[in-house]
C-alpha cells in the first residue's frame, strides 16, 4: 500500500505545514522503516553505563553509547533483506505484522489465515494482512491447537525482514539493568531535569518509560507519583517499576483529567504529560489509517490533560509536554493554547541537536523527524507555570 494512501487530504495538508510538499512524501516512505538505531536505557540505579556496555560487547554484541546520553546504549538494525517465498503464508494483523518484521515470534492472537499448505515444521512466509511479506519463519510443532485455543506460538520466526537482537529476555534486562526505550522518548526526562527532593507526576504514565528514568535521573530521591486510566496498563507499569526496583514510586489509577482532584492543586513542582495521540511517529508502520478529524478530536481530548496539568502545579513549576506525532494541531497549536489560554511561559527544551519546532511564534521545542533522523517521531515542549 502507498503510504500517500494512509492518510485523507486534510491530513496530508496538515503534514505538508511542516515538511513541504516533497518533504511530506519522504515523511510518509520512512514511516514504513524502522529506526536505525534499537535503543535501550541503562538503569543507573544498578549499574554503571560504561562497564554495562564492555561487558555486552564480551558477550558478542555490536552496540555503542548514544552521543549525548550516557544512559543510552544502541544496538544497530540490519535491513531489510529480501525474503525468500518457501511458498505457504501465514497472513497476521498490522501489529504483529509490525513485531514480526523485527523479528518477533508469530502467536496465535496475531493470525488472520492460515494457508491449507501449512505444516508443523515447514517454511512459511509471515505476510500482513495488506500483503507485505515480513518474516520468514517454521511453523510450530502446535500451532493447530494454539489456534483453537487463540493462545500459544504459531510461527518460530527465523528470516524477519529486519534484524534487531532484543535483550528482553537476556540476563540484563531479567535483573532490571535495562529499559528498552525510543532515544526520542529519553530525552523527556532530560528536557524536565526534574531535582532531588521535588514532587514529580507522569500522568499518563504507562508502560512506565519516563517514570523510571526521571526517578533514576533523581537517584530514588524524590516523590514521584505514576498515573494511568487503564487497570491492564497500570498492572504492568508496576510490574516494569518491580523489575527495574523502583519500589519508590507511586501508582495510582486515574483519569488525569481531573488528578487535581484527586492530589490537589499545586501539588507538584513537575509534570510529564504525554497524552494520547495520533501516534503518527511511531514506525515502522505497515498501514495505517488516520483522518484530519482523529487530529482534531485528539487535539482537543490533549488540552483537558494541560488544563490538569496547570492545576497540579504549584507557581513556578515546570510541565514537559511531549507527543510522538508530529501534526501541528497537536503540538505548536496545543502549545499555544497553553501559554495564551492558559498563562503557562514556554522555554527553551533541550538538547539543540535536533530542529527546532514550527509555530506562528517561533516555539523553542524540539522536532525529532523520522525521515531526518531515523527515529520514532516527536515533539517535546518545556513550559513554567509562572510565579
Amino acid at each position: 500500500m502507498e503510504p500517500w494512501r494512509w492518510y485523507d487530504r486534510d491530513l496530508l495538508e496538515e503534514l505538508g505545514r511542516v515538511y513541504g510538499p516533497q518533504g511530506l512524501h519522504v515523511l510518509l516512505e520512512s514511516l514504513m522503516m524502522p529506526p536505525a538505531r534499537y535503543y535501550f536505557r541503562v538503569n543507573k540505579l544498578r549499574v554503571d553505563p560504561g562497564e554495562l556496555l564492555e561487558e555486552i560487547r564480551e558477550e558478542g554484541f555490536t552496540v555503542y553509547m548514544d552521543e549525548l546520553l550516557e544512559e543510552a546504549l544502541w544496538i544497530p538494525v540490519k535491513g531489510p533483506r529480501r525474503l525468500r517465498d518457501p511458498g505457504c503464508r501465514v497472513v497476521v494483523d498490522k501489529r504483529t505484522a509490525e513485531s514480526v518484521m523485527m523479528g518477533a515470534h508469530v502467536y496465535a492472537p496475531g493470525v488472520v489465515r492460515v494457508e491449507d499448505c501449512v505444516r508443523s515444521g515447514r517454511e512459511v512466509l509471515v505476510v500482513s494482512e495488506n500483503g507485505i511479506p515480513v518474516a520468514v519463519g517454521v511453523a510450530a510443532p502446535l500451532f493447530r491447537e494454539a489456534l483453537r485455543a487463540r493462545r500459544g506460538l504459531v510461527v518460530e520466526v527465523v528470516e524477519p525482514l529486519y534484524r534487531v537482537p532484543s535483550l528482553r529476555e537476556t540476563k540484563w534486562g531479567r535483573e532490571g539493568m535495562i529499559y528498552e526505550q525510543s532515544i526520542s522518548s529519553m530525552h523527556v526526562a532530560h528536557v524536565l531535569a526534574p531535582k532531588p527532593g521535588s514532587v514529580i507526576v507522569d500522568m499518563c504514565a504507562a508502560p512506565g518509560g519516563k517514570t523510571g528514568h526521571v526517578y533514576e535521573l533523581v537517584r530514588g530521591k524524590a516523590r514521584v507519583i505514576a498515573v494511568d486510566h487503564s487497570r491492564r496498563k497500570t498492572e504492568r507499569l508496576r510490574q516494569e517499576l518491580r523489575r527495574l526496583g523502583h519500589r519508590g514510586v507511586e501508582v495510582i489509577r486515574a483519569d488525569s483529567r481531573y488528578l487535581d482532584k484527586r492530589l490537589g492543586e499545586g501539588i507538584a513542582d513537575y509534570v510529564i504529560l504525554d497524552p494520547p495521540c495520533s501516534s503518527l511517529g511511531v514506525i515502522p508502520k505497515i498501514w495505517d489509517r488516520k483522518t484530519m478529524r482523529d487530529i482534531e478530536i485528539s487535539a482537543r481530548y490533549q488540552r483537558q490533560f494541560l488544563r490538569a496539568a496547570y492545576r497540579l502545579l504549584r507557581p513556578g513549576g515546570v510541565l514537559v509536554y511531549s507527543t510522538c506525532t508530529m501534526t501541528v494541531r497537536e503540538n505548536e497549536e496545543n502549545i499555544r493554547y497553553a501559554v495564551e489560554e492558559l498563562g503557562f511561559r514556554l522555554e527553551e527544551a533541550w538538547p539543540r541537536r535536533f530542529s527546532r519546532g514550527i509555530g506562528s511564534y517561533g516555539q523553542p521545542a524540539i522536532r525529532i523527524h523520522p525521515n531526518v533522523h531515523r527515529a520514532t517521531g516527536y515533539f517535546i515542549a518545556r513550559l513554567r507555570k509562572p510565579p
